[in-house]
């Protein structure tokens, strides 16, 4: 029975992914070369949408059981999951996923072409809805895309750790300086 968390994808290049250890490991691996005697066959590397064998491809796979090929694809989870969250303003749980994002924008784009008569209801992620005016629009659009940036600033702090060595671990990674999603 296929068990995500202990398994291995085989590429055609002779690369080894073990899921237990989230790392690549070489076919004289110890556990490896245990879990192949006891007549286990480890998985395909999945293919890309142009056929070709990717650390993308098997990190779309993986990531559905929240494993990671490596710190830098953890990272990257860590950003998105941020990121998509959601953000409080003002105490209105806002939704930011990029279809939020998109209006968010559009809220903001329509609150600067009608001016100070803009008012509109926005409705926030849990359901309730809240009326915006024209400034607490342009101040929740900016506050929101500034988490945005922030989100990936982090993330990209995090991978100048990681290819410099002070950041070795996923809990590393945890300890980084996240943006808070609260205003």
């Amino acid at each position: 029975m296929f068990d995500p968390l202990n398994c291995y994808w085989l590429s055609d290049d002779g690369r080894i992914f073990a899921s237990a250890s989230s790392s690549i490991v070489s076919k004289k691996d110890a556990q490896y070369k245990a879990w192949l005697a006891v007549g286990n066959t480890p998985s395909k590397w999945p293919l890309d949408d142009n056929g070709n064998q990717t650390d993308a491809s098997l990190q779309a796979v993986i990531g559905g059981y929240n494993l990671y090929l490596d710190l830098p694809a953890y990272a990257a989870a860590k950003r998105y999951s941020l990121e998509t969250g959601g953000f409080s303003f003002k105490g209105h749980p806002i939704a930011t996923d990029a279809t939020s994002q998109s209006k968010i924008g559009n809220v903001a784009l329509a609150a600067n072409i009608v001016g100070s008569g803009f008012s509109t209801s926005f409705k926030c992620s849990d359901g309730s809805f809240f009326t915006l005016d024209q400034t607490d629009a342009l101040s929740m659009a900016t506050a929101i895309m500034n988490f945005i940036s922030a989100c990936f600033d982090a993330e990209a702090g995090v991978a100048l750790g990681i290819t410099n060595g002070t950041i070795k671990t996923l809990s590393d990674v945890d300890t980084a300086t996240w943006p808070s999603n609260v205003l």
